[in-house]
């Protein structure tokens, strides 16, 4: 499948079973914000002063890195892009650190920016960029650029997750 990717200054994009979104209250969104932040270029910085946004990012964002370190969502940190990608499935992925849960198998694919928003302020209609229903499990992903997602169903995995991507 294919579909355009915009995303705006210190975005992402982001894959999540929709079963997830339920866990991310307001200090996870409020981590996720500062996570799209790597340069302390936005009013967040005034939330800590006195303090190295180094700091400050790697201590406030540690929900959020756990939360996709543990499967439960994916996100890729972008900055200002407009693309067109594919995500598409593939059966010889046999060594990603990127792995994703879907325990009922609800794929969203959404703007990072845009799920903050619409989680924020549940009355806004979230504008995905798509959904896929998919067996339920566990999932590699791997990816050659943004540009080109791959997937394969494999077994919960035994080693440790990376999800955030830069």
């Amino acid at each position: 499948m294919k579909f355009m990717l915009k995303c705006d200054l210190m975005d992402g994009f982001v894959l999540i079973d929709k079963y997830y979104l339920s866990e991310l209250d307001d200090c996870m969104l409020y981590a996720m914000d500062i996570l799209l932040d790597p340069l302390g270029k936005s009013e967040l910085i005034f939330d800590f002063p006195d303090e190295a946004w180094n700091d400050v990012r790697l201590r406030e964002t540690k929900s959020i890195q756990e939360f996709c370190n543990d499967g439960k969502m994916i996100i890729w940190l972008l900055d200002d892009i407009e693309k067109e990608i594919e995500i598409q499935y593939n059966p010889n992925i046999t060594d990603s650190p990127k792995c994703l849960h879907l325990p009922t198998g609800q794929l969203l694919a959404v703007t990072a920016s845009e799920l903050i928003q619409c989680l924020s302020y549940p009355e806004l209609e979230m504008e995905k960029i798509f959904e896929l229903e998919m067996e339920a499990g566990w999932y590699a992903i791997c990816e050659d650029g943004i540009e080109k997602i791959m997937y394969d169903k494999i077994d919960a995995p035994n080693f440790p997750i990376h999800n955030i991507l830069l």
